[in-house]
């Protein structure tokens, strides 16, 4: 049967360099037009043409053969943690990069069984009392989270078999963006600029979305998200009676302990009624004047994500693959990139982390 392309994925893919219809068409040696018709999916476009546009954007060709659906902006299944002055042309750039993602880590984990001890299930926030921090709550129990501050949250979230990709996106404005497709990984695709405690409280807000906005809520959706985090990284039953009373000194403290920013202590603190109102700009305004914004003192340790990079090595181990064929053949990305952005720290891997993949555990 005779291969026709992917409208969509001509789309994303030419989205994703930033690069125009015309740029492509250039790069093909055909006209604009026939670029617009076959994005439209009006025409096809013959091999040679497809391997010079592919050239032209560093994918592999094969990438615009893949079948099926592959947009997601528009849909429930995308959420994003952003400013509003993010530029529009930087977003549609962004979420043709994170729907490209969604189709190579698709592919990688496609042929492995996934050991997760947690799994991912929607949650009605109407059974809830329509309240964010019960279903955080509830998630919490569900997920058997031990009382008190995630010591990593990202260890968290993939041992319920989440995607977790971190990217430089180019931009300070946008913190990160998830998706959760039937019968695939939920994947969190991440703002690599963000530091530690920032990248923590995105997951959780991420989170909030994926379990609780699989259809459009009343409310607004960045505040239940926000109000979902702020329950599950820090429960009020716990950390509101060390809030009370708050100044800006145990801030410090508190951050090491809860894993989440100076910032978001004060809002938190503020919320919950711990403080009122009046402390909370006087703790503000000492942040400000400290230059925090810029950047809070004592970081936080990182927090690599690991199941992509377990999974490329059972697929080099166990499967026989090359690095340049998990890159070109089953991720569609050149292996330079294919390994800064799926598996960057795979020559140093982090600690003592348990295999999620059954086929990669020792057997006696």
């Amino acid at each position: 049967m005779t291969k026709r392309i992917n409208p969509e994925i001509l789309i994303i893919a030419r989205e994703s360099r930033g690069q125009s219809q015309d740029a492509v068409a250039t790069a093909a040696g055909v006209s604009q037009g026939l670029v617009s018709k076959a994005e439209n999916g009006l025409i096809d476009l013959d091999e040679e043409h497809v391997e010079r546009i592919a050239d032209f954007l560093e994918y592999a060709p094969e990438l615009f053969y893949e079948p099926g659906r592959a947009r997601a902006v528009g849909s429930a299944c995308l959420h994003h943690r952003k400013r509003k002055t993010l530029p529009a042309k930087i977003l549609k750039a962004l979420n043709a990069q994170m729907e490209l993602r969604l189709i190579s880590t698709r592919r990688i984990l496609r042929d492995l069984d996934i050991d997760a001890e947690r799994m991912f299930h929607t949650m009605d926030p109407d059974e809830y009392g329509s309240s964010p921090v019960e279903v955080a709550k509830a998630l919490r129990m569900a997920w058997r989270v031990p009382a008190g501050p995630i010591p990593n949250m990202t260890a968290l979230l993939e041992s319920a078999g989440a995607v977790i990709v971190l990217s430089d996106f180019g931009t300070h404005k946008l913190m990160g963006m998830s998706c959760w497709e039937r019968n695939a990984q939920p994947l969190f695709y991440l703002n690599n600029r963000m530091s530690t405690a920032d990248l923590r409280w995105t997951l959780a807000h991420e989170l909030g979305h994926l379990v609780m906005h699989s259809t459009p809520p009343e409310g607004d959706p960045e505040q239940e998200a926000d109000e979902f985090a702020g329950e599950f990284l820090a429960p009020a039953a716990l950390i509101v009676p060390e809030l009370r009373k708050l100044t800006f000194d145990r801030l410090y403290a508190l951050k090491a302990v809860w894993r989440i920013s100076m910032k978001a202590l004060i809002v938190r603190a503020q919320k919950s009624g711990a403080i009122d109102s009046a402390q909370a700009t006087r703790l503000f305004k000492q942040y400000s004047a400290r230059g925090y914004h810029s950047g809070e003192p004592y970081p936080l340790p990182p927090e690599n994500p690991t199941l992509i990079g377990q999974a490329v090595e059972v697929h080099l181990r166990d499967h026989g693959y090359t690095m340049e064929e998990l890159a070109l053949g089953v991720a569609f990305l050149p292996e330079a990139e294919f390994l800064h952005e799926l598996v960057p720290d795979r020559s140093q891997p982090g600690g003592n982390v348990v295999s999620l993949f059954s086929d990669s555990r020792q057997r006696a």
